[in-house]
């Protein structure tokens, strides 16, 4: 009997030290949530133990950066979709491609992952932006808040309209004044709507100078005239107050809104086009993605954790608790959660539209140009020609690393 026991104990010690220990350093979820998705996926996977590590956006980036400087073996990382590029130049992610061609054709947001011709990570979590309108406002000034703007000029009419009630009143809002919210809520997105970019597809020429950066460019300027300028969260909170028209944002503006200003009658609508007969309603993509690392010693047990993870139902939970991204499975749209939260379904079916930043590892340094573009577009006086000037030499010296 003492045999049977000692050998038990002795099979049962190997079992327990021949589990996969599997490291997972994300964002989205916090501790309790993550116990919860990984307690599950863990009794499916019982050879396979997962440790989370929560980081946070402020000190994320840098702290992934440490660790790869270090040489630490991460397993699975999540990351926002605008570094994927960067840690990929690096040879820091794992190859993807193989995980592409077996689950592709059931996701979306795979542009948000692919770099140089190949895929370092897989989409997970997306987000986007939509045009937030005012019921209220469109109805004073004469507007069918049945049939928001769909072109351009419809928001520049509306504008102007919504613009004319009253000296505190606003007919849009555009944001101004911090980092990424002047060119990522819409100014690029516009740009992208007309099929032009400001980046070469090689990555390797500045197209600030074209003419559908310059149309999109003298667009804004008109519609500066009717709008509030200033941060993205006093943006909301005037458009909260019933002092501004339109703005465009994320999905998490919904539960801000509604539960700040919970009278306010408002609606969201697709990101406007150029016209009727061009252009797209194309809008940011945000993403947060799931990337295996590069020195990880786990892969195959990594890779079962992003099966897991990106699997509808699991990622739909996960989701809503922070409503304001959405699963990446093209049938995530069907869940009954999106019947009670139309306005939410509106965002879902926006990330269709949505395109990533270019996948080049210097983008980080042009974010900073772009957002001093568009204030000189939106706060100042100067022509448009010498203001896309300035800025395309800029940028055309990052790309060819002068600076």
């Amino acid at each position: 009997m003492k045999r049977f026991l000692v050998i038990m104990f002795t099979v049962l010690t190997v079992l327990s030290f021949s589990k996969v220990k599997v490291t997972f350093w994300g964002f989205t979820m916090n501790d309790e949530h993550a116990k919860k998705v990984l307690t599950t996926f863990m009794k499916e996977n019982p050879d396979i133990d997962v440790e989370y590590v929560q980081l946070s956006w402020s000190n994320g980036f840098d702290k992934i950066v440490t660790a790869i400087a270090g040489g630490d073996a991460l397993d699975v990382v999540e990351l926002g979709n605008t570094w994927v590029a960067s840690f990929a130049d690096k040879g820091a992610l794992e190859n993807m491609d193989s995980f592409y061609k077996k689950y592709g054709k059931n996701y979306i947001g795979w542009n948000t992952t692919y770099y140089k011709r190949s895929y370092y990570s897989v989409p997970w979590l997306l987000g986007t932006r939509a045009m937030f309108y005012n019921l209220e406002l469109f109805e004073k000034a004469g507007l069918n808040p049945d049939n928001p703007p769909v072109t351009w000029d419809d928001v520049l009419k509306a504008a102007a309209k919504i613009d004319a009630l009253g000296p505190d009143i606003y007919g849009f809002g555009l944001p101004s004044g911090e980092s990424y919210s002047p060119w990522q809520q819409w100014f690029l997105p516009a740009v992208w709507c007309t099929g032009g970019d400001i980046i070469s597809e090689d990555g390797k020429k500045a197209l600030l100078i074209s003419p559908r950066v310059n149309q999109t460019a003298e667009f804004y300027r008109k519609l500066a005239k009717n709008s509030l300028k200033t941060k993205q969260d006093d943006l909301a909170k005037a458009f909260g107050e019933g002092k501004v028209g339109m703005y465009v944002s994320g999905a998490w503006d919904i539960d801000y809104l509604e539960t700040n200003y919970p009278e306010l009658p408002f609606d969201v609508t697709f990101i406007p086009k150029p016209s009727e007969n061009s252009g797209t309603h194309a809008s940011f993509a945000g993403a947060e993605v799931l990337a295996v690392m590069k020195n990880s010693k786990n892969k195959d047990a990594a890779q079962k954790l992003i099966e897991f993870l990106i699997k509808p139902d699991v990622a739909m939970e996960i989701a809503k608790l922070w409503p304001a991204i959405f699963p990446s499975h093209v049938d995530a749209g069907k869940d009954p959660w999106f019947t009670d939260h139309p306005m939410h379904k509106v965002f879902y079916e926006q990330n269709k539209y949505a395109k990533p930043v270019p996948s080049i590892a210097v983008w980080p340094k042009i974010e900073d140009v772009l957002k001093d573009l568009v204030e000189e577009i939106i706060l100042t006086d100067k022509s448009i020609a010498s203001i896309l000037t300035k800025y395309n030499t800029i940028v055309q010296d990052i790309l060819d690393g002068k600076r």
